[in-house]
């Protein structure tokens, strides 16, 4: 099979590791936006063949956004691919209005559609209708969650017989152990880890944790050293909240640190306080680290977590705080979730992910 795979501004999100995973699998070649760096450097690492589409742009451009569809049919018409397969919300509108009268076949997996974002009610509706259009021009969407597929049933995108719930899944973990991740990560001894691994947006949810904090008592606060590792656009907005909080040196926000997830032994509790999610890869980490987990019941987290975990609403500092304190004073609980955590992480492999994604491939293309 010829597979090209299409995707944004790739910034070392799940879609990335998602698109990286297939293309390396499947032999398959990558085009992206010109700013995904870490995308095409782990590409050429991997031996996967990469395209720049120079006007491929995250934010929405009428003059870009219709010059990267003619990029991206240039490119089709150059490697004549079996399959198109395209990921993030962008890609796959752009790249299903670039496929169209062409025979290549058009996949969509959908990480989470960005109108579940909280949006005002027109741009929500705008993205519903840009999505189901496109939608016509597919001839198939995988859904990572059955939240997603959900979603695309009811505001009429796809034929049901066209879309299928393939969820992510994660190798092994070759994680480091306590002390060296804890010596790694700067973590003062004896205190006990709460944080999180998670992109520096929005849609994270981290200004909800953050908020939680100062609603712990005392006693909670000097036993714990919270942690948000990663980095992205509100990371100045969460800098001034943890000041404007009185909360310095007790939220450490070390940026971005290569292979993270590595270093999860750390934590003695993973926090994701996101406000929208697809089927998040940090929580199947968290999961094969065997962490208790809080996590808010949004997209496909509720799926992947089960009772391995606590789940509560998002944007509700109030209800994390409460669930945190309840973690902390009881070490039993904290052990029976780790318990938990392992023994459904099992459920999400890679392996599974690449033969579900196969077999679609081989039905597009009988």
């Amino acid at each position: 099979m010829n597979i090209l795979y299409v995707i944004t501004q790739a910034d070392g999100g799940g879609a990335q590791n998602y698109t990286l995973t297939l293309a390396k699998h499947f032999g398959g070649q990558i085009a992206a936006g010109d700013e995904a760096t870490e995308l095409f450097q782990k590409a050429e690492s991997l031996g996967i063949k990469t395209y720049k589409l120079e006007h491929l742009k995250r934010n929405i451009s009428p003059w870009h956004d219709f010059i990267a569809m003619w990029e991206i049919r240039q490119l089709i018409d150059f490697i004549k691919p079996d399959v198109v397969h395209l990921n993030s919300s962008k890609a796959g509108i752009l790249g299903s209005f670039a496929c169209v009268g062409l025979k290549t076949k058009v996949v969509f997996t959908a990480h989470g559609f960005v109108f579940n974002e909280p949006l005002p009610w027109l741009v929500k509706s705008l993205y519903i209708s840009l999505e189901r259009v496109a939608s016509s021009y597919r001839n198939h969407i995988i859904a990572v969650s059955e939240a997603d597929k959900r979603s695309a049933l009811q505001y009429q995108l796809i034929d049901a017989g066209k879309i299928s719930v393939i969820h992510n899944g994660l190798a092994p973990i070759n994680f480091v152990s306590k002390d060296e991740a804890k010596l790694k990560l700067n973590i003062p001894d004896g205190k006990l880890v709460v944080g999180t691994i998670a992109g520096l947006y929005k849609t994270k949810g981290l200004d909800t944790f953050i908020q939680a904090i100062p609603l712990l008592n005392d006693e909670i606060k000097n036993k714990c050293q919270f942690l948000i590792v990663g980095d992205g656009p509100e990371a100045d907005h969460l800098k001034f909240k943890i000041r404007d909080l009185k909360l310095d040196g007790m939220i450490m926000l070390p940026g971005k640190i290569d292979n993270a997830k590595e270093y999860l032994k750390a934590f003695d509790m993973f926090i994701m306080s996101s406000r929208k999610e697809g089927f998040p890869y940090s929580l199947l980490e968290a999961m094969q680290a065997g962490l208790p987990i809080i996590a808010t019941n949004v997209g496909g987290v509720p799926e992947a977590l089960g009772d391995a975990g606590m789940l509560v609403y998002p944007e509700k500092p109030e209800e994390l705080a409460e669930k945190i304190t309840e973690l902390i004073n009881s070490t039993h609980l904290r052990e029976q979730l780790s318990n938990k955590a392992i023994k459904k992480s099992e459920e999400f492999t890679e392996e599974k992910m690449l033969q579900a994604t196969n077999l679609v491939y081989k039905k597009l293309l009988a």
